[in-house]
């Protein structure tokens, strides 16, 4: 391996490194949110998600300055709608920032299903919201990428965590249907009033048969049914304030914990790896520095070699050298056989002797 790769190994496992030691920190810092969350005895109230909605300005569509310089038609008074639970809260005023807990300045929903929820907002003219000083409505909007969008629950402490945004609700007018209905009559007598032409002579009225009338039945039917661009009255700038449950709250730690577990995994197989680079680099490099140095002392350098090996010539020793590396040398057979030979020796001997002569060995009779 060359010194690019081992510096690009060292790299890659400093950087491994760092993303372990990162990844510890976030992990002990759930832990100690887990804790804090476990230990903390929530009562019962405080034990669901709460929702908070506050109305902060209103802008007229085609003005620059805001509704408070404008005329009557001004809405005053808002209607939230919410879809699960099926509530209804009222806003009589506008957010105040020097009193911003005023009665009427805020609506709150507590037990929001978030996975279903949606929002819909009606102006009325008047604190009386009645339908005659309706205004408008806003379309149904969904709360569930406020609800789990919970990315700085780590950044802040636990108890109280809130997570606010603040949304454009666009007001439609209410009499937006009655609007398509005229246009849908204007149609009507359009294509009543072309029955009654009159055919010039020398023209060809042209007939029509069913299935022309049936093709012919249909563009209207489609422009009809053609989506109608509607312009809103107002714009709402709504606050909306989302305070999580202990149980969402315990959710998302673990999602987050499983998430930064994997990194961690992650990272210490990346580590592996490049300490695994980096070691055979540091083998590769010693083993090629040992090849270029040359040997200070040759190996055998004390077996200097005789007259005849340096010469080079292959002449066999002399005879009683070679009778005596045979027979009484140190290599030699006798000195090999002679120490197992002896014991089967002296046995053959001693039974031969008792054999032949083991009369001499008996006792005498007593006397």
């Amino acid at each position: 391996m060359t010194s690019s790769g081992d510096a690009t190994a060292r790299e890659a496992m400093e950087t491994a490194r760092l993303e372990l030691m990162e990844c510890e920190k976030e992990i002990q810092s759930i832990k100690d949110s887990l804790k804090s969350l476990a230990v903390g005895a929530a009562t019962e109230a405080a034990s669901y998600n709460s929702l908070k909605i506050a109305v902060h300005k209103v802008k007229i569509s085609g003005e620059d300055e805001d509704s408070s310089s404008s005329a009557a038609a001004v809405p005053s008074t808002f209607k939230i709608h919410l879809s699960s639970p099926i509530e209804e809260r009222t806003i009589v005023q506008l957010h105040d920032p020097l009193d911003p807990t005023a009665d009427g300045s805020y609506a709150i929903f507590e037990s929001i299903e978030t996975s279903n929820a949606l929002l819909t907002i009606e102006a009325y003219s008047s604190e009386g919201a009645e339908e005659s000083s309706k205004l408008g409505v806003s379309a149904a909007h969904d709360l569930l990428p406020l609800c789990q969008d919970l990315e700085k629950l780590m950044s802040s402490e636990i108890d109280g965590e809130t997570k606010s945004s603040m949304i454009d609700f666009a007001i439609v007018a209410a009499g937006g249907v009655d609007e398509e209905k005229a246009v849908e009559d204007v149609k009507e007598e359009s294509n009543k009033g072309g029955d009654d032409e009159e055919v010039e002579e020398g023209e060809i009225k042209e007939t029509t048969t069913d299935g022309d009338k049936a093709e012919q039945g249909e563009k209207p039917a489609q422009d009809m049914t053609s989506d109608k661009v509607q312009v809103p009255m107002c714009i709402l700038s709504v606050h909306l304030e989302y305070t999580p449950s202990p149980n969402d709250k315990r959710d998302s730690l673990y999602d987050k914990l499983n998430e930064v577990s994997k990194r961690k995994a992650a990272a210490i197989e990346s580590l592996r790896k490049s300490a695994a680079a980096v070691n055979r680099a540091k083998t590769e490099a010693s083993s090629g520095d040992t090849e270029k140095s040359s040997a200070a002392v040759k190996s055998g350098f004390l077996n200097k070699p005789t007259v005849g090996e340096k010469s080079g010539s292959s002449s066999p020793p002399p005879f009683w050298k070679r009778w005596y590396e045979k027979t009484i040398g140190p290599n030699a057979m006798l000195w090999v056989v002679g120490p197992v030979a002896k014991n089967y020796v002296i046995f053959l001997g001693v039974s031969v002797f008792i054999h032949y002569k083991g009369d001499l060995l008996a006792l005498p009779p007593p006397v």
